[in-house]
């Protein structure tokens, strides 16, 4: 397997010694993996490490290729007041928590998504919109989580952008479509006081992300009135920046969650850049 770049923001208020009264918050993604040292006592975002290998899909490596990210079992070793999973990929479906079936979980999750071999269906819930999300993960990954991170609770990554959007209050909130770029797919969301429309797209080109955004505006029909705010940390953004200045009324980039203090090494990452990290305190 390659090897891993790692690249820490760390705020001096972060101390070793206090490890037993932070909070862990560990991000698993296709193209990388990030750990979030948060002091929720003060509300601060404490430490950002990110973990990178081209070509590397994080996601599909097996048990014995993640324990061999030597940075990744250095983040799970310390003991923390509190710990939790984080998993973004387009395999989600969102459902209100009132049908939420824990029996049926699998059942409901196949009439929208394809569930992958040797992989379990699971769901989550995070006190945002009443709304509970059904996602697919391998087991080799699993076996990770369960045997390094025991009882950790696992949260897919749609909650927490969600949270991280409603928390913003928004202005002109019904003519806005949040776009967040991932590792070959979109999640688009519209959210105006409930959930208007939140899909997840795959793609290979920006003319399909344009496509996928256009037919959702469509759908919600502000097509002459759509604002786009996007998110993400692909090199690929700005390109997309630049296209969606042509079919939409304005495009702007996301902001981290207002609510917290943040390294001020935080200052060389863009505002719409991890944005979910940057929102970890909210996972709840």
């Amino acid at each position: 397997m390659q090897s891993i770049s790692s690249k820490i923001y760390s705020d001096n208020f972060f101390q070793e010694s206090a490890i037993s009264d932070y909070e862990h918050t560990l991000f698993f993604e296709a193209n990388h993996i990030s750990s979030v040292v948060s002091d929720p006592k003060n509300n601060q975002i404490l430490q950002l490490a990110i973990f990178t290998a081209p070509d590397v899909n994080f996601l599909m490596l097996s048990y014995d290729e993640l324990k061999l990210i030597e940075p990744l079992m250095e983040c799970i070793k310390p003991k923390y007041k509190e710990r939790k999973v984080v998993i973004s990929s387009h395999q989600v479906s969102l459902v209100p928590e009132s049908l939420l079936n824990v029996v049926e979980t699998e059942a409901y999750y196949s009439l929208n998504q394809k569930i992958m071999p040797s992989s379990q269906v699971l769901y989550c819930k995070m006190h945002v919109q009443q709304t509970a999300a059904l996602f697919n993960l391998r087991n080799e990954l699993m076996k990770l989580i369960r045997f390094g991170m025991p009882m950790v609770d696992v949260y897919h990554g749609s909650l927490l952008f969600i949270k991280a959007v409603e928390s913003q209050g928004f202005e002109q909130a019904a003519n806005k479509l949040h776009l967040q770029l991932h590792a070959g797919y979109v999640e688009i969301l519209n959210l105006d006081q409930q959930i208007k429309f939140y899909n997840t797209f795959t793609f290979e080109t920006e003319t399909e992300i344009v496509y996928f955004l256009l037919a959702a505006a469509e759908h919600l029909q502000i097509s002459h009135a759509c604002d786009v705010v996007l998110y993400g940390n692909s090199s690929q953004l700005s390109e997309l920046y630049n296209v969606l200045q042509k079919y939409v009324r304005s495009v702007q980039y996301g902001i981290k969650p207002k609510l917290y203090t943040y390294p001020l090494s935080f200052k060389q990452i863009g505002e719409h850049q991890f944005f979910n990290e940057s929102a970890a305190l909210l996972c709840v």
